[in-house]
């Protein structure tokens, strides 16, 4: 910290201390409320900043050991996911809100919100989708790449290449030759993880194997 900012820093402290003790010791009326009004003016600062880091906190994704530890209890849940999306092989992403149609077989798509009718999916066969995440706390649905892998998204934060997204993994036994696969699916690690790079580009990642071929995952920033 440079010593002009910890001069501030330390006057700031001593003001709001001072102010604390003045006003539980000062006994006269006026007064005592001028200090007091002033000192909650001084705490103010205080408390945005914890508030903030609060919520930042808060709007994290689940770590990979919060996943590791929910996942016996989900498991029942995610593989259903995972049988539903089986059967529904022409959708590449089903998000609560969205979904995402493949269109001739490789890799063209569709996106297609919620309520519109050439979606494809039947509104009840998606609702029950959305049963089974919010039970779960899945905001972000399931994605599935050329390969079939799954990564079954709980949450994410950020935007655009600066965010990250954490969820449950899956690693099919039979994916098509050549077809791109997660990290973990190529790797055959217990748990491994790689910092972001932009030069060369490279994503950032991170995992724990939970059991066979399932993986808690978090991606990005990318």
């Amino acid at each position: 910290m440079e010593p002009a900012y910890s001069a501030v820093f330390v006057a700031y402290i001593s003001a709001l201390v001072a102010g604390v003790v003045f006003s539980f010791n000062t006994r006269k009326g006026p007064l005592r409320l001028i200090i007091r009004i002033l000192t909650g003016v001084l705490t103010a600062p205080i408390l945005l900043i914890l508030a903030i880091a609060f919520i930042l906190w808060d709007a994290q994704p689940p770590s990979l050991a919060r996943l590791q530890h929910d996942f016996p209890s989900k498991r029942s849940d995610l593989e259903m996911i995972l049988r539903m999306s089986d059967e529904d092989s022409t959708f590449s992403r089903i998000a609560p809100g969205f979904l995402d149609r493949v269109t001739d077989g490789t890799s063209g798509y569709g996106r297609y919100m919620r309520g519109d009718p050439k979606a494809g999916l039947p509104e009840p066969r998606w609702s029950a989708y959305r049963a089974i995440y919010k039970r779960n706390g899945i905001k972000l649905g399931i994605q599935r790449d050329a390969s079939r892998d799954a990564f079954i998204m709980v949450d994410s934060f950020g935007i655009l290449s600066n965010g990250h997204t954490s969820g449950y993994l899956y690693c099919v036994p039979n994916p098509p030759a050549n077809s791109y696969r997660f990290d973990p699916c190529v790797l055959h690690q217990d748990k491994s993880e790689r910092e972001y790079s932009s030069n060369p580009q490279r994503e950032g990642y991170s995992f724990q194997k939970l059991d066979d071929r399932w993986y808690a995952y978090d991606e990005g920033p990318s």
